[in-house]
């Protein structure tokens, strides 16, 4: 027994510097994004801020090779030698490596993007793909301690969740419900037929995608973190949110209307895991998708909130309220689809337990 603690602590220990290594990966990917959209006339593939991404990327594989060389036992191969959740991470590294190398070809070939195309850019993607391998480290590793179909989440575990929500933040960030703060501008609805309608009506169309995809970008993860008992971990929305807000606010610039709408996310993220911690266990199984729902239209009420105070919103009621509406339906199907055919125990009344899921 005390061997097998022993050995969690040190597996514990090992995923934490994966993912604090992770963090510098993904800090670095937000501060290159910056440099794009703040510092315009960037011509080369040698700057600063590719250092601080390829710096930590080496960092990252060294890591790893000490990982891999401290697991091996005398005369195993060293393919086989790597711990459980860790053969992802050497396969990112070298992915990484290769996807630098095309992304160099590339630029020196057709240039440098310098819009929404070097977010959907092959290799940029390739590279976003190696990061999200390696971000998920700590995951893997807890998947494979466990004997449990739904396991127990480790604290490294929890933070990698949260890194890879702000990587997805990161490439999904022109579709960012707090980069584009729709509601503060002035929409006159016109009939169809009208000259300029589908014009006038593009840009509500793009922010009410935004609250869609956010939405979903925030509920998956906190869905895919609950306990095997259904409990949510403490704070999790919270981080949550600040990976998925706050890392693409400071990206673009600190706009002030956006610093406003996260940090009213950000508060009713807040009060959201204080109520978690009341929620009834039977309320996260049977109602599971009734709690996500709420978890939604508290987090954007908080934003809406936050421009009504700071600024104005500017859409009609029937807009920015269907905004939400919308959302909140959104997090109840996710929710749903979580647990379908699915089984979570959940205590009843008398203290037994009961199994949840899709008849």
């Amino acid at each position: 027994m005390l061997e097998t603690a022993r050995n969690t602590r040190t597996d514990g220990r090992r995923d934490l510097v994966t993912e604090l290594l992770g963090l510098w990966l993904l800090l670095a990917v937000f501060l290159d994004g910056w440099a794009h959209i703040n510092l315009p006339g960037l011509e080369t593939f040698f700057t600063p801020w590719h250092a601080a991404l390829y710096s930590g990327m080496l960092a990252t594989a060294a890591w790893t090779a000490v990982v891999i060389w401290r697991n091996r036992t005398p005369g195993q191969p060293l393919l086989q030698a790597a711990p459980p959740g860790y053969r992802g991470t050497a396969v990112g590294v070298v992915l990484f490596a290769v996807a630098g190398g095309l992304d160099l070809l590339w630029h020196e070939i057709l240039g440098i993007e310098v819009s929404l195309d070097a977010l959907v850019s092959p290799t940029h993607l390739l590279l976003g793909f190696s990061q999200f391998l390696i971000l998920g480290t700590a995951v893997r590793s807890a998947r494979a301690a466990s004997h449990a179909g739904n396991p127990e989440l480790t604290p490294a575990a929890l933070f990698a969740v949260v890194l890879m929500t702000g990587l997805g933040a990161f490439f999904l960030i022109y579709v960012s419900a707090f980069v584009r703060p729709g509601p503060t501008a002035v929409f006159t609805p016109t009939p169809v037929g009208t000259p300029g309608r589908i014009q006038a009506e593009l840009p509500v169309v793009i922010t009410l995608a935004s609250y869609l995809l956010t939405t979903a970008l925030i509920i998956a993860p906190f869905l895919f973190t609950l306990t095997a008992a259904g409990r949510p971990a403490r704070g999790i929305v919270t981080m949550l949110v600040a990976a998925a807000a706050w890392l693409p606010v400071v990206m673009i610039g600190l706009r002030p209307t956006s610093i406003a709408g996260a940090a009213g996310t950000t508060v009713a993220a807040i009060v959201v895991d204080l109520l978690l911690t009341r929620v009834p266990e039977t309320w996260l199984g049977r109602r599971l998708p009734a709690v996500t729902a709420g978890i939604a239209a508290l987090l954007w009420t908080g934003q809406l909130v936050a421009f009504a105070v700071t600024d104005a919103i500017r859409w009609p009621v029937s807009l920015w309220l269907g905004a939400v509406v919308l959302s909140a339906a959104v997090a109840a199907g996710l929710a749903l689809l979580s647990s379908w055919g699915s089984a979570r125990p959940v205590p009843d009344a008398a203290g037994d337990s009961t199994a949840v899921g899709s008849s």
